[in-house]
């Protein structure tokens, strides 16, 4: 996936237009065809997927910004980035 704002932001505003599509789609011949149905999914995990990475870039802008306010949180952000870059395990 591209990392530049405005590609995402521009991807982000064709998959809610696609979606927006099937969905008057949907409305007016009372359901999708399959095909139309597997679009939607994939359209709607595609937009989920470019909102996460939009959150992202926003949680690392804001996180570099308050850091330089206050010491003590960058020590408490450093912490935090630290204990979610290691993932639980599952166990059986």
């Amino acid at each position: 996936m591209n990392t530049d704002r405005s590609s995402i932001e521009r991807n982000v505003a064709r998959l809610a237009s696609e979606r927006t599509t099937l969905f008057t789609r949907s409305g007016s011949s009372f359901g999708l065809s399959v095909a139309d149905q597997n679009r939607l999914k994939v359209v709607e995990r595609e937009l989920d997927e470019n909102f996460g990475a939009l959150r992202e870039m926003r949680a690392v802008r804001d996180a570099t910004r308050f850091s330089r306010e206050d010491p003590v949180v960058r020590r408490a952000i450093a912490r935090n980035s630290e204990s979610m870059s290691v993932k639980p395990r599952r166990t059986s």
